[in-house]
């Protein structure tokens, strides 16, 4: 029993591993921040103005209080949208994140934080909440894989038109046009992370940043040469076949028709494995 609320650190952590455990729970990027969002309701809950030192005021940072762009995301009062906002975060943020890997996935939180917050506070607009962080990740996901459906056969990238379509007229609704423009900066910026990340390959005309640990990976790859003799990583272009390419259709043609609940745990790693290899093809 006292093992089930322990907290532990992995050793050594790789592509999947998670920060921490909590007893059984591995804590990774798209779980960590979903459950600093719904703590952040409970805070409200006690006392609204605790959350006050996390949102985006544009004069507060202005003044000093930095800290306010990274954190504006995380401050989020108690509804029934903003419970959904963050269950879609961390389903969709969970399918990003075993394709990018935990790390990166937190460089793309955080930038999906501090670049929409630098242009609020630079055009004196205040923010806070989840959602804009939530919709980008959700259309990115839905880019990268236009063919999943949803609700019936709706294309994904359908989808994603529809949600972002929604928001603007809400914002225009509510006479928040402003947060329009922070809308398609967190869209851009998800983007441009995504796809310097290794992400939406077949949009050739979004441009691929130089991103951490891509130095790394470049020197890994001339120091290994021949040394490495298998695994995918062996060569210098992954293997790639039309076996591959037909189980990649039928994992495709799967979640197509059942979502993707209904690949088990080795067939989606299977797919993330199909995935990267048609990506360095």
């Amino acid at each position: 029993m006292p093992g089930r609320f322990s907290i532990s650190f992995p050793g050594r952590r790789d592509h999947d591993d998670p920060w921490f455990r909590i007893g059984t729970l591995d804590v990774t990027t798209s779980v960590l921040v979903p459950l600093l969002c719904v703590l952040s309701m409970f805070i409200w809950a006690v006392n609204p103005e605790l959350l006050e030192p996390l949102i985006l005021l544009a004069d507060d940072v202005r003044g000093g209080q930095v800290w306010r762009v990274v954190t504006w995301p995380l401050a989020n009062a108690p509804d029934i949208w903003t419970v959904l906002t963050i269950a879609m975060l961390w389903y969709f943020g969970r399918e990003l994140e075993r394709m990018v890997g935990r790390v990166r996935f937190a460089w793309m939180l955080a930038a999906l934080a501090v670049v929409p917050g630098l242009v609020g506070t630079l055009l004196d607009i205040d923010q806070a909440g989840i959602r804009p962080v939530q919709i980008a990740v959700f259309c990115v996901f839905c880019v990268e894989m236009p063919d999943v459906r949803f609700f019936g056969g709706i294309p994904a990238w359908v989808f994603a038109a529809v949600i972002v379509g929604i928001e603007v007229l809400q914002l225009i609704g509510l006479r928040l046009g402003e947060r329009i423009v922070l809308l398609f900066v967190s869209l851009a910026t998800a983007a441009l992370m995504a796809r310097s990340f290794g992400l939406l390959e077949r949009y050739p005309w979004i441009p691929q940043l130089a991103t951490p640990g891509q130095g790394r990976s470049k020197q890994r790859k001339r120091r290994g040469g021949n040394a490495v003799v298998a695994g995918p990583w062996a060569g210098s272009e992954p293997a790639h076949s039309p076996a591959d390419q037909a189980e990649l259709d039928g994992l495709l043609d799967k979640i197509g028709e059942q979502g993707m609940d209904a690949l088990s745990r080795d067939e989606k790693a299977r797919l993330n494995e199909l995935s990267k290899k048609l990506r360095g093809r």
